[in-house]
């Protein structure tokens, strides 16, 4: 972003940002705990920022683990491009790449939700070698479509040729109306205004048009192949511990897409069902979830032992 991070966001987010170059672009996060404590990677989607994960980290930090939340390139305090080309989702994916090189991660955790789970899971697949485990919460990695993402309201509608431009560059349905409009826990207004406000620079919510984009309807769009590819390499995932968190009443991504994602994660713990919250579950049930990830995280340390 061409600004930094104004004061009023201070008592809501109160670390400090960080950059790296990622692949030609600036790259924002923040890097909270012991350096050399087992870094937990927390990815969101579109259209959050790191400000998803709040809740996250004193939780995971008190339990002496190493909290990163990097803003996906579009979002956040990262570079905004206003080009789709510049926004593929094999740019994503290359961008963490170089987040994990760069960083030296080793024994790293992905916790990933919305595009999140996508990315993070092309990112590790990458570097395998150095993941050890992974945690997937309302996210979809394979060709499956489910009702909300066939239906023509509101979802071909958002991102069609001339009405989505509208919807998404005019009314702004989802850059400054996405996580505040569906919150079940009721968001405050400065809430509301952390999320939305990294999209008040004209036109730097360009990827929030791109990524609905990018979610295939049918073989041949854009984002088939990258997902038949996930779809493909699933099983070099087999030998990760994993675990599946779900909002069962996410219209977004539903129950039935965990139930997708364990034909590909057999293995795969839950998934375990969080009530009274929606797509953006970390808002609506933040402490919960890290609860459970720390849980999870510290049995794979017993058992290692």
């Amino acid at each position: 972003m061409a600004y930094p991070k104004p004061k009023w966001l201070e008592s809501l987010f109160p670390w400090e940002l960080k950059k790296l170059q990622v692949n030609g672009r600036k790259m924002s996060y923040i890097d909270e705990g012991d350096p050399e404590a087992q870094p937990v990677l927390l990815l969101s989607g579109n259209p959050t920022w790191g400000f998803l994960y709040r809740d996250f980290i004193p939780t995971l930090k008190e339990a002496g683990y190493r909290a990163i939340a990097p803003d996906w390139v579009g979002a956040g305090y990262s570079d905004h491009p206003r080009a789709d080309s510049a926004l593929t989702f094999a740019h994503h994916i290359a961008d963490l790449v170089s987040l994990l090189d760069q960083l030296d991660l080793r024994r790293f955790v992905i916790v990933g939700q919305d595009w999140g789970g996508g990315q993070g899971i092309g990112a590790a697949l990458q570097r395998i070698e150095r993941l050890a485990a992974l945690i997937l919460m309302n996210t979809f990695a394979f060709t499956y479509l489910g009702e909300f993402h066939s239906s023509p309201w509101p979802w071909t509608t958002w991102h069609a040729p001339i009405v989505g431009q509208y919807f998404q560059k005019i009314v702004k349905v989802l850059s400054h109306a996405g996580p505040s409009a569906i919150s079940v826990r009721g968001m405050k207004d400065e809430e509301a205004r952390a999320y939305h406000h990294v999209f008040d620079e004209k036109d730097s919510d360009h990827v929030v048009l791109t990524w609905p984009r990018t979610i295939p309807v049918r073989k041949g769009d854009r984002g088939w192949q990258d997902m038949e590819t996930l779809e493909r390499r699933a099983g070099e995932l087999s030998h990760v511990p994993t675990l599946l968190l779900w909002a069962p009443e996410d219209e977004v991504f539903p129950i039935e897409y965990a139930h997708e994602l364990k034909k590909y994660l057999p293995h795969a713990e839950g998934p375990i069902e969080f009530t009274k919250a929606k797509h953006f579950l970390q808002d609506d049930r933040g402490t919960d979830l890290a609860a459970a990830i720390v849980e999870f995280l510290n049995r794979q340390k017993e058992v290692n032992r």
